[in-house]
Formats: structure tokens, sequence, C-alpha cells
């Protein structure tokens, strides 16, 4: 291999380790989100029925 077809292969190699890691950071935002959404509905739902602090 010449130098700039190694150059070329880290990069590429590079470029879909750092894709991985961005879909695995997306997907745990995702969640959190959801979740986050998830407490505030219940939330919301539990002070509008009725309960105080």
């Amino acid at each position: 291999m010449t130098k700039d077809e190694t150059k070329a292969a880290l990069k590429e190699a590079l470029h879909e380790w750092l894709d991985d890691k961005f879909v695995s950071l997306g997907k745990w935002s995702l969640g959190g989100i959801c979740a986050a959404g998830l407490g505030l509905m219940a939330y919301f739902l539990i002070v509008t029925n009725g309960w105080h602090k």
C-alpha cells in the first residue's frame, strides 16, 4: 500500500467509527427525551387531578 492508500483507509475507518458513536449518542438522547416527556406528562396528570405540594 502506498502512503495515500493508507491515509485513505485510516480516514475511512475513523469516519465509520465516528458514525457509530454518533448513532449511539442519538439513541441515548432520544431515550432521555422520551423519559423526560413521560415524567413531565405524569407530573401534569397528577397535578391536574388534585395532588398538591
